[in-house]
């Protein structure tokens, strides 16, 4: 491959911040500034950002990238954004034409859809092709890229989730490879992995909409010791971002949006004891909302200033019992039973329980080295959100008859 041209090494010096990712949860709304603006600034800003466009994942590739178009051009202010026409089936990822397309711009940005596709056009089986390689320049260089939905899910250098529920993982475990559409419940995943823009972490989306937290945690153990496997992964909710600074030095996350929060796990210390399914104990979780940054080398968490210490200022007096915990129905139970718990005053131990039996699984929560935040929104006063760290994990098969 060649040098990216003196031209385009000027332009990328000037982009407001170096090697950068924006991860996006999937149902990004069209009036979220804070997402949308946060993109067209890393790419270099308003006039002066250039995207190349990848609706790979999409059905109607064309379609979707019209409207990734039109909104960073003519609502966000991009100087310009170009489809880069590569598709599942197109066979051009290797043309020198694509990549000189890819060269021209400042920021990429991958739309929704399935991330297999994504993975089958520009890295099939694990190979890296021009297309990718450039992309990989052009980001090293300084150039940003961002994803909705499957394509946030698709840029980590760690396996890729393809497909699956949380009460399924916790019975089956992960496969590799693609959705079971015999039982698209199945976890599966892809052992090749991602495009590898962000490495050690594996990224989901629409997280507590679809009650992926225990999916997330099955998968982590079970892919931990593969090649290309890692105890760390987070998931966004719709309509959030994870935007992710200095992506090959020691990258540091933010956490932008306010319609919900980054569930983050830690199945480090976890331990593990066979029964029918699978026993957990000991997996770290944070929920990170609003301006809180997490060190994804160390792991470490910092809550925005704006936020103060739940502990002595609780609201309940108990913590609440989820019968739902696992609910993939839109109705972000674990995330709202561990802010409740977060914010009762007695309860330091709680164990909540999946709807479905046969069998039913209890999750348990425990706080006593954590912490919780909470605050009000700095733009809505009215509204609060709460973050907590090192929230302590365990996953059983229930034993009650």
């Amino acid at each position: 491959m060649g040098l990216l041209s003196l031209t385009f090494l000027t332009a990328l010096v000037g982009l407001a911040a170096s090697q950068s990712a924006v991860f996006i949860g999937g149902n990004l709304s069209d009036g979220n500034a804070p997402i949308w603006d946060t993109v067209v600034a890393l790419a270099g800003g308003k006039g002066v950002a250039k995207f190349g466009i990848f609706t790979t994942a999409s059905a109607d590739p064309e379609g979707s990238a019209a409207y990734y178009i039109d909104m960073l051009v003519n609502v966000y202010g991009a100087a310009s954004a170009t489809y880069i026409p590569i598709t599942e089936t197109s066979n051009n990822a290797d043309d020198p034409a694509m990549v000189d397309l890819v060269r021209q711009q400042t920021g990429f940005f991958f739309g929704g859809g399935d991330q297999l596709r994504i993975l089958n056009a520009i890295r099939p089986a694990g190979r890296e092709t021009l297309v990718l390689a450039a992309l990989t320049e052009m980001v090293k260089a300084g150039a940003t890229v961002g994803g909705t939905s499957a394509g946030a899910a698709c840029l980590s250098n760690t396996v890729m989730i393809t497909g699956g529920s949380s009460y399924d993982a916790l019975i089956y475990g992960a496969f590799s490879g693609g959705p079971n559409s015999n039982n698209p419940g199945d976890l599966s995943y892809d052992e090749h992995g991602g495009l590898g823009f962000l490495a050690g972490w594996v990224p989901d989306t629409h997280f507590s909409e679809r009650g992926r937290e225990a999916r997330l945690i099955r998968l982590l153990q079970d892919t931990r010791y593969r090649d290309i496997g890692t105890p760390l992964g987070f998931g966004l909710d719709e309509d959030m971002a994870l935007v992710v600074t200095d992506l090959y030095t020691r990258p540091v996350g933010k956490v932008i949006g306010i319609s919900g929060g980054m569930f983050v796990a830690d199945v480090t210390n976890t331990i593990v004891t066979p029964s029918t399914t699978t026993n957990y104990e000991g997996v770290s979780a944070h929920y990170l909302t609003q301006d809180d940054t997490i060190d994804l080398t160390t792991g470490n968490v910092t809550f925005a200033s704006w936020k103060t210490p739940l502990k002595g200022n609780e609201q309940y007096a108990n913590a609440e019992i989820s019968n739902d915990i696992l609910s993939s129905k839109r109705s972000r139970s674990w995330a709202s039973a561990a802010a409740q718990f977060f914010d009762n005053q007695l309860d330091d131990t709680v164990t909540h329980f999946s709807f479905e039996k046969n069998p039913t699984f209890e999750v348990s929560f425990n706080r006593l080295s954590g912490a919780g935040y909470r605050g009000p929104l700095p733009n809505d006063p009215l509204t609060f959100v709460v973050s907590h760290e090192n929230l302590q994990v365990g996953i059983r098969e229930s034993i009650a008859v």
